[in-house]
């Protein structure tokens, strides 16, 4: 079942930065991130590294307009991913990308389910004529993890951010 239009920012922060690797294979700090958050290489970034860590754990959810910018530089995705009920990766980076795509889905509009399945079995007859699968395409993240559940009443320790990425990326393999 596709993630719903309630899924958490820090979730799709999670996906995001599993997917995210340095020169050296390693997963970056939340001070590699925020760095990368400038609008131009070695500018001022975007928002510091405490709100990048408080984005990822759930501390912090509704980060300003500038910030999302920031940080859809620094995970290289497009901003629409970033808002709520927008979940479709692979769909926004090509409908971000492609004129072409804005412009198909423009003309689909009033044609209902029929002609959204029409153009879905165009799309692949397409890709088959060009040599391509369906398994070609990107994966897009069918489920994100679930939400932090609030937290209890009392002292209780703060996942670092190392933890906090490799638990995230359990909850995406489902182990």
């Amino acid at each position: 079942m596709p993630p719903g239009p309630d899924t958490p920012l820090s979730s799709k922060l999670a996906v995001l930065l599993s997917r995210k690797r340095g020169a050296d294979g390693k997963t970056p700090s939340v001070r590699v991130i925020a760095a990368a958050t400038a609008e131009t290489p070695g500018g001022k970034p975007a928002m510091t590294h405490q709100v990048v860590n408080d984005l990822l754990n759930g501390i912090k959810a509704n980060p300003t307009v500038a910030q999302l910018r920031g940080l859809a530089r620094a995970f290289d995705c497009p901003v629409a991913y970033l808002l709520p009920g927008y979940n479709g990766l692979t769909s926004l980076a090509v409908y971000e990308e492609h004129q072409d795509a804005r412009e198909a889905l423009r003309l689909v509009h009033d044609l209902g389910p029929a002609g959204a399945a029409e153009l879905l079995e165009a799309a692949r007859e397409i890709r088959s004529r060009h040599g391509h699968s369906d398994l070609a395409v990107p994966e897009v993240p069918e489920s994100l993890p679930p939400a932090t559940e609030p937290p209890r009443p009392g002292r209780r320790r703060r996942l670092s951010f190392t933890e906090a990425a490799e638990r995230a990326v359990s909850d995406l393999e489902g182990t």
